[in-house]
């Protein structure tokens, strides 16, 4: 009895942690984000499948024009540059299970926002969709106005 009590147990943890997922956004001491100006996503290195461009498209669907970097120069008339993260898992396929996205000040690289979506496999979604709900979590945070973006299901 005391086995399948364990088993059960054990199942319960596993289904619950195996769904989990976390979205959120922290506006850095002292900081705000009232108008972007110029904008800029610089690319993670590590980067193959270019999310810059992504975080950029969504941005720009947002209602915030925002232009990918290829390299690591900033332009000089560059008011915040968005750096980010992803980090990849395998579960049968490669998916996406956190991706953190940081807005900065151009001329110092000092931190605004921070946002991050982060999904487990059995609740994973696709780029798109993660970069999204991060960006509308950090501009929900910021209290910027955005154009909603019919999601992807």
């Amino acid at each position: 009895m005391k086995i399948l009590k364990f088993v059960l147990l054990l199942s319960v943890i596993a289904t619950m942690t195996g769904c989990a997922t976390r979205l959120e956004a922290t506006v850095a001491p002292g900081q705000s984000l009232t108008e972007l100006g110029n904008v800029y996503v610089q690319h993670f290195s590590p980067d193959k499948r270019n999310l810059n461009y992504i975080i950029a498209d969504k941005l720009t669907l947002l209602g915030y024009p925002a232009t990918p970097l290829d390299g690591t120069e900033v332009p000089n008339d560059a008011n915040i540059v968005i750096t980010y993260v992803d980090n990849w898992q395998w579960d049968i396929t490669n998916y996406l299970i956190k991706i953190k996205i940081d807005f900065r000040k151009a001329e110092n690289k000092q931190l605004l926002i921070t946002g991050e979506s982060f999904r487990t496999s059995l609740a994973r979604k696709d780029p798109d969709f993660m970069i999204q709900e991060a960006l509308e979590k950090i501009f929900q945070e910021a209290g910027l106005k955005y154009n909603h973006i019919a999601e992807k299901q």
